[in-house]
């Protein structure tokens, strides 16, 4: 009885306290879509966008050139529609390869982005040459990101799926020839498969319930 007490005790606690457990998050991989259609190879280039926690109140944004032909990610777009970010990082250092960013890109928007209703709140490009100093295959940009007071991850995550937070890339020399402009998610609006933080909540409780099962078979063995 005592256990199926404590086991009790600790499930309310949990459903009174959804919040703090939602406000942490595994790292999340949002895959990226061409919304161009100018390089013949483009579609062969695969962009990749690792969030993870970064302490209580940042995240950390590593962006991938995953491709398997020659492509480099000139400039990089964020629209922070719900107003998320209070301030970034561009971590050159401990980037991935010979990538070196600076704040602003031109042009101010992402090439095709406006079809979309894509519309930049901030971006960052490569050092000239760009192909010597962008995201070329199996480079790594990583940026870190304070959010605003009040802001969680789980916000940042509601915002991912909702279409409020996106990401644009533009990649040059794709197969050595043209550039083409991705987006995050899907072209549609839809964020893509962005996991809910709030499943942690679930799983707690079905190790907690599992550890009561357990416990309870052993007091009768015994």
């Amino acid at each position: 009885m005592k256990s199926l007490a404590l086991m009790a005790m600790l499930l309310a606690t949990l459903a009174l306290a959804p919040f703090a457990w939602a406000d942490n998050i595994q790292p999340l991989e949002l895959d990226f879509s061409r919304i161009t259609d100018n390089s013949k190879e483009g579609g062969q280039v695969k962009l990749n966008l690792r969030i993870s926690q970064a302490g209580d109140h940042g995240v950390l944004l590593e962006f991938s050139n995953l491709s398997d032909i020659d492509s480099v990610v000139s400039e990089i777009y964020f629209q922070d529609t719900d107003g998320l970010i209070s301030r970034y990082q561009i971590l050159n250092k401990d980037s991935e390869g010979k990538v070196r960013f600076e704040d602003g890109a031109k042009p101010g928007n992402l090439p095709g982005g406006k079809d979309l209703s894509f519309y930049t709140t901030f971006s960052m490009q490569a050092d000239q040459p760009s192909p010597t100093y962008g995201i070329n295959p199996n480079e790594t940009l990583k940026i870190y990101a304070d959010l605003k007071e009040g802001v969680g991850v789980a916000t940042l995550v509601e915002s991912l799926k909702n279409s409020g937070f996106r990401v644009g890339a533009h990649v040059q020399s794709i197969a050595g020839r043209d550039s083409d402009s991705f987006i995050s998610g899907t072209p549609d609006g839809g964020g893509g498969a962005v996991p809910e933080p709030a499943t942690v909540v679930l799983l707690g409780s079905g190790l907690l319930a599992g550890w009561a099962y357990r416990r309870r078979a052993k007091k009768r063995a015994a």
